[in-house]
């Protein structure tokens, strides 16, 4: 089985448009791929489409490599399961309650109106049970009440439980003992303990955690559960592995364990490839930009390694888990325009993939981004998929015309030109977030563009930020599920500890970080059957004495608290620009466990193409230059070999077209990267 392993990887990546598959065959070293639409009423079904376009014997597939938006897009659109929230008596109201601080975009707001909660007090609930802040036992849990009031909260219709009892990243055995009752009473519910999924302090964040897994869990234990029935009757036999947000891979078990892990699983995909990518380069600081039906999804990289956080806003809901720093604005191929009192606006609602894009002609009116690249000839109807899918420009001119136009008095072409620059514009305030805030220049940054629309606007994006080079790896539209195929299985996991970093601490500070390395080692290796060499790394997340937030340093056998010191305060020196002679306090002990896969190369990326190889003529609008001009057309495999070639150019590949603007040039390297620069 383990040689079956190596020799092929499937990856399928969903999209809020087309759901991405490919094959990697290690014994060929080839690269197959499919795009076919989402299926929104059974996203299995679209799935296994893909999977049998690929037309291999599923028998010879080893491994099964996932990443889906099921669970986020439940959290996003409210069509989740009904959770029952239970705590400590008197403390029934975490949740309501949450923080009473605001954003900064809704801190000024005059008629501000919170959101609804996503559970309602009707199925919230405190049981006699208390664990203080060391750990201790102070009142055992009380089994009567607790399936009283368990009763109670399904009698109001709860469909899954999330139990969240203070102090229990310390003492879990109170959240333990509570599952197991409710189990014993109720086998069939959902049941999510915090401590299984954060074990840190801060008891809101940590309760939220809980009720968005439990929230999910349903669905997405019903979804992958569908698959596994279909890969029975395909008859798969290899491994199935889910994307973790953080990435990484977990296997099938654990993200039915753990759902809330796999929530932002198709963006991670893309991060890693990329991770993958600098590595092989030897490339230092990158800005990825995805961009594709309905989303667009932007990281930051530094020496080569993407930003990670352990805290993320999912909808306005806190949520404590291992996640890339991918910063996500609704804008993408399927985006809407739409008019807003006198405003033109662009997102966050998508077209999706039905009824589609006006173009498709499947019934949709409403004018889109992939609408407005036609108009501007950044699109033509035999380029789109090779000419797999038809779309039809009338269509797209007919539904600006009366949605945008006529309101707004404008051309055809200035509507779709209006409808870029807004997209241009969000896209560079969501990257100035993540670099600017950081004190950091998107100047000093390669921009690394894939996803459908990722090439089409990279370059243009480029020229606002006065980014000097942009990297197109080969097949950018499936380059998220590329990414993938080189995912290692992962385990992260945490605990907070709270302890001064000196000589009375120091051995209890490693005796807490072996503990959960462990219980990590243990994880990773139930989920490691073929055996795959394990890389453990050991974090510890560390602040002055009297500051809020933490910054993460890793622990090495060798290091002392001195050397630790030294590594913290250079860190916090780098990021805020001073450092302090104060204490220094461990908040969380963390590790990571990796089990390392065989990764394709990225000169095994490229693409047979299928396309007419006779350069030809096209027309397109140039940003820079403010007027539609002439461009050379291209095939992508056409580029001659470490060649530059000036642009404009309009350069087409079966999944994806790339523009090239006025006063930029681009050539394809040894790798089959496409890169564009400023000439």
């Amino acid at each position: 089985m383990s040689n079956i392993k190596e020799n092929s990887r499937i990856a399928v990546d969903i999209g809020g448009t087309f759901i991405d598959a490919l094959i990697f065959d290690f014994s060929l070293g080839s690269l197959q791929i499919v795009k076919v639409p989402t299926t929104p009423r059974e996203p299995h079904e679209g799935v296994i489409n893909g999977v049998k376009k690929l037309n291999t014997s599923m028998e010879k597939v080893g491994e099964f490599v996932h990443g889906t938006t099921l669970g986020l897009n439940a959290i996003l659109e409210r069509k989740g399961s009904k959770v029952g929230i239970v705590s400590n008596e008197g403390f029934r109201d975490i949740f309501e309650i949450g923080r009473g601080d605001l954003s900064f975009e809704k801190m000024y707001q005059f008629d501000f109106h919170q959101d609804q909660k996503l559970v309602p007090r009707k199925r919230t609930t405190g049981v006699k049970c208390r664990i203080d802040s060391q750990g201790k036992i102070i009142e055992d849990l009380d089994e009567k009440d607790l399936i009283e009031k368990v009763k109670l909260l399904i009698k109001n219709n709860s469909e899954s439980i999330a139990v969240s009892f203070l102090h229990s990243y310390l003492n879990p055995k109170h959240e333990i003992d509570a599952r197991k009752y409710i189990l014993n009473l109720y086998p069939k519910i959902s049941v999510s303990i915090s401590s299984e999924i954060a074990r840190e302090y801060r008891e809101y964040e940590r309760t939220s955690t809980a009720v968005l897994d439990s929230y999910i869990k349903p669905i997405l234990g019903n979804y992958l559960s569908e698959l596994e029935k279909e890969f029975k009757k395909i008859l798969f036999k290899g491994g199935f592995h889910i994307m973790r947000s953080g990435g990484g891979a977990m296997t099938v078990e654990q993200a039915k364990i753990t759902p809330i892990l796999t929530v932002l699983s198709g963006p991670a995909g893309g991060v890693v490839g990329i991770q993958h990518l600098a590595k092989e380069m030897n490339y230092k600081n990158l800005i990825s930009l995805d961009i594709g039906g309905t989303s667009l999804d932007t990281c930051l990289f530094i020496n080569g390694t993407p930003t990670e956080v352990y805290e993320a806003d999912i909808d306005h809901i806190p949520v404590m888990i291992p996640i890339f720093d991918i910063r996500t604005i609704g804008a993408g191929g399927g985006s809407i325009a739409w008019i807003d009192g006198n405003l033109l606006k662009v997102g966050p609602q998508s077209a999706g993939s039905e009824p589609g894009p006006a173009c498709y002609g499947k019934g949709g009116n409403n004018p889109t981004v992939t609408d407005a690249s036609l108009i501007l000839g950044f699109l033509q109807p035999e380029w789109f998929l090779n000419g797999e899918i038809d779309i039809d420009k009338l269509k797209a001119e007919k539904a600006f015309k009366e949605k945008i136009c006529k309101p707004m008095g404008l051309s055809i072409e200035e509507a779709a030109i209006s409808v870029f620059r807004i997209m241009i514009a969000k896209t560079v305030s969501a990257i100035k977030e993540i670099t600017v805030e950081r004190g950091l220049n998107p100047k000093d940054f390669r921009l690394v563009g894939f996803g459908g629309c990722g090439p089409m606007f990279s370059a243009l994006i480029a020229n606002e930020l006065e980014i000097k080079e942009i990297i197109i790896p080969p097949v950018p539209a499936l380059f998220s599920a590329w990414g993938m195929l080189t995912s290692d299985l992962e385990y992260q996991n945490a605990k907070t500890i709270l302890l001064n970093l000196n000589s009375p601490n120091f051995n209890i500070i490693k005796e807490h970080s072996r503990e959960i390395e462990e219980e990590a080692t243990k994880i990773i290796e139930l989920q490691n059957n073929s055996k795959k060499a394990i890389k453990i790394k050991k974090i510890l997340s560390l602040r002055y004495s009297g500051q809020e937030h933490a910054l993460d340093v890793e622990i090495e056998d060798r290091d002392s608290i001195e050397s630790l010191k030294i590594k913290f305060s250079e860190i916090h020196k780098e990021r805020y620009g001073h450092k302090f002679e104060e204490e220094v306090e461990v908040v969380s002990v963390r590790t990571k466990v990796v089990a390392e896969v065989t990764k394709p190369k990225l000169s095994q990326m490229n693409e047979k193409f299928v396309l007419n190889n006779n350069p030809d003529k096209t027309r397109i609008y140039s940003f820079s230059n403010n007027r539609f001009e002439d461009a050379f057309l291209l095939n992508r495999n056409n580029l001659r070999l470490n060649k530059w070639v000036n642009g404009p150019l309009v350069i087409k590949e079966d999944t994806s077209i790339t523009i090239v603007d006025d006063g930029q040039e681009v050539m394809s390297n040894d790798y089959g990267l496409m890169v564009i620069r400023k000439k």
